[in-house]
Formats: structure tokens, C-alpha cells, sequence
């Protein structure tokens, strides 16, 4: 008889093939909360917003790119990988792909939706409407606005992809390495131009519209995701003369995207066109730590294994989904359970505020990750066994 089944409440799991992209991914969702945290604390507890740090926590809203890359990535290189084999995009690979993708994400998804709309039944957000479930479950909400959780556009921009990932994949592959970068690298460069285009129609300083007509798009958000199919195309080339200290690369990305970041709050400058060379520069910047850490991964498999990061990783996507709602809860709690003169010194108020807005950031993503995400994971990974079974 088989020895019982122990519940293990420790979302880490073993390292994955490349250790550097979970690292990668739990810095990206620390940015994302640490910008919403920023804005939040500055105006619920007059937190001062000058200063490298605060900058870079205001920054944090290009962790986005972050995951965009990162998903630019693990999408491409699923099919043109060193590990793919030659033209392995058949029907069974392309079926197999949209399974596991929607096995990954649709769960969660459709679970947050329903809590915000049950949460709205009671007054504490929109109610169900048949014109809001349609923008959702087309994943149209990057073009039409998403009113239950703003952060829900990106998840629209990425199952966008998902749907030409196959077809720009093989065009890739058919292509070859030189020639699809530099298709790739020609998008990239369009994309680019049709951003700075739109900002032409926004007001300075008019971040809605700034938002909903240059950032959010799919048309435009794609960049990021691009610039992390061009490290899926060129990674496992043969490496060239300046590649023999990967991480001395790595490092030297990382300090200058934490110049960029720590250097100029490029939303409160108001100047689109600048914000858009922000957002460039920083997938730009993105792609080479991707590509580079990559490279240490092949010398130093441990590097970025570590657990608490996994930890993180594991649970960015639920965090993601979440930790926005619960700003106001937050808010609400820090004022019923801090002294008043605490709640006069900002700095002091608005650390408080963090602690407890990611204590129940975690805790809510932690009980979604075990409720829903995980049971659906599992029920993934036994299909697949079952149907390799035969084989």
C-alpha cells in the first residue's frame, strides 16, 4: 500500500531547468507590487516621493516587461528551443501547447473574476454584466478596459500571443536564426514606431489615455514579449568570442536597468514619447539579462535556485492576479491597527502598510495557488502521463 499523500504547504518545488528565469520572475512581480504599494502609500499616507528608491518602486509597473519577456521566451523557445528538436511544430505539439497553457492560466483566471464579481454582489466592486463577461472571456479587456482589475490587460496581451506563437514560430524556424532575428528586430522597431506614434493624440500628462492607447494594446504591448523570442531564436547558438563571462553580462544589465529604474519617475514626467523609450530600453535591457543569465545557467546550473525566490516565482502569477484588490483592504486595515503617531510619521506608516499589504498579498495568493492552481497542475501532468502511457 502506498504511504499516504503529505500535504506540503511550501509552494518552492524543486528548480527548474533554467533557475535564473524563476529568480527573474519573482523580481518582476516584486516591482508590480512595489509600484502599486508607492502610489498607494503616497496617497493614503503622504509618503515622500523623491529618492532613488522611491523612483524605483515607482518604476515598478515595467516589471510587466519583465514577465513579457520572460514569456516571449518559454513560449518560443517551447517550439524553436535547443531542446525542441527539428520542426517539432506538428498538430500534436501546437494541441499539446494551448493545453498546457490552458491548464496554467484559465483556472485562476476565471476564479479571480468570479471573487471580484461575488465581491461586487455586496457592493464592493462591479457587478456581473453580460457586456463585461464577453470582454473577458475574449480577452479583449486591453482594448476595451477592464473594470474589475485593471492588471488583468496584460493577461489579455498574452493569450494574444498564444494564438500567433505556432505560426511565428514556424516562420522562425523556416527563416533561420539570422534572418528571423532580423524579422523579429524589424517588428520590434514597427511596433516601436507605432507607439511613439500614438502618443501624438495624448495629452501631456494624461495618463489614462496614455495608458489605454499606447501601453495596454496588444499591438503595442507585444514589444516586450518580441525582445524575449529573440533570446528564444538565439539561445543554444554557438557562442561567440566576447560570451566567456556570461556574468559579467548579467550583472552589468542588471546595474544599468537599476539606473534606469532608480533615475527618473518616467509615468509622473508626463512626456510620453520619453516614457516610450523607457519602456524600449528597459525590454531591451530585459532581453539581455534573460539571455545572459541563461548563459551563467549553462556554467553554473544553481545560479538564481534560490529557494525563497522560488517561492516567490511559484506564486507570481497568483500574487499578480490578486495583490491589486487588496490595496484598499490594506489601507483600511493599516488605519485600524496602527497608533495615530505612527500614522503621523509617513515613513513609518507607509513601511507598516507594506508589511501587511504583502503579508495578505501572499496569504491570498498562497490559498488561490493551493485551492485552484495547483489541483489544476496536477490534473494536467496526470492527463499527460496517461496519454503517454500507451507510447
Amino acid at each position: 500500500m502506498p504511504p499516504p499523500r503529505r500535504w506540503n504547504i511550501d509552494p518552492a518545488g524543486a528548480p527548474g531547468r533554467y533557475p535564473v528565469l524563476d529568480a527573474l520572475r519573482a523580481v518582476a512581480i516584486m516591482l508590480v507590487l512595489l509600484r502599486h504599494w508607492s502610489v498607494a502609500a503616497h496617497a493614503a499616507f503622504g509618503a515622500p516621493a523623491g529618492g532613488p528608491l522611491a523612483m524605483l518602486c515607482a518604476n515598478g509597473w515595467l516589471g510587466v516587461d519583465l514577465f513579457f519577456v520572460l514569456s516571449g521566451f518559454l513560449i518560443v523557445n517551447h517550439f524553436v528551443g535547443a531542446g525542441a528538436g527539428a520542426m517539432r511544430i506538428d498538430r500534436h505539439a501546437i494541441l499539446e501547447f494551448y493545453r498546457r497553457r490552458a491548464f496554467r492560466t484559465l483556472p485562476l483566471y476565471w476564479a479571480v473574476i468570479a471573487l471580484c464579481w461575488i465581491a461586487g454582489g455586496y457592493g464592493a466592486g462591479p457587478v456581473f454584466s453580460v457586456g463585461t463577461f464577453s470582454t473577458y472571456l475574449l480577452f479583449l479587456q486591453d482594448y476595451l478596459g477592464s473594470d474589475l482589475l485593471v492588471t488583468l490587460w496584460s493577461l489579455a496581451v498574452e493569450e494574444k500571443f498564444y494564438l500567433i506563437a505556432p505560426a511565428l514560430a514556424a516562420l522562425l524556424m523556416l527563416a533561420g536564426r539570422r534572418v528571423g532575428g532580423a524579422t523579429l528586430i524589424a517588428l520590434m522597431a514597427w511596433v516601436f514606431w507605432s507607439m511613439l506614434a500614438a502618443t501624438r493624440a495624448v495629452a501631456p500628462g494624461d495618463y489614462p489615455q496614455f495608458f489605454w492607447t499606447v501601453r495596454a494594446p496588444f499591438h503595442h504591448a507585444v514589444f516586450a514579449i518580441l525582445a524575449g523570442a529573440l533570446v528564444a531564436l538565439l539561445h543554444g547558438a554557438p557562442a561567440g568570442q566576447g560570451a566567456a563571462r556570461p556574468a559579467w553580462r548579467f550583472y552589468c544589465c542588471a546595474a544599468a536597468l537599476l539606473c534606469l529604474h532608480s533615475s527618473s519617475d518616467w509615468l509622473a514626467r508626463g512626456d510620453w514619447r520619453l516614457t516610450c523609450w523607457a519602456i524600449a530600453a528597459s525590454s531591451g535591457l530585459f532581453a539581455l539579462l534573460v539571455g545572459s543569465g541563461l548563459a551563467v545557467n549553462r556554467d553554473r546550473p544553481a545560479f538564481g535556485a534560490a529557494r525563497s525566490l522560488r517561492r516567490i516565482a511559484k506564486l507570481s502569477y497568483a500574487l499578480y492576479l490578486v495583490h491589486f484588490s487588496l490595496l484598499g483592504p490594506a489601507i483600511t486595515a493599516s488605519h485600524a491597527l496602527l497608533p495615530q503617531r505612527m500614522l503621523a510619521q509617513p515613513a513609518l506608516a507607509s513601511a507598516a502598510f507594506l508589511i501587511l499589504y504583502l503579508s495578505m498579498s501572499w496569504l491570498c495568493a498562497w490559498l488561490l495557488h493551493v485551492a485552484v492552481e495547483r489541483p489544476f497542475l496536477r490534473l494536467r501532468d496526470r492527463r499527460r502521463a496517461a496519454a503517454l502511457a500507451p507510447a
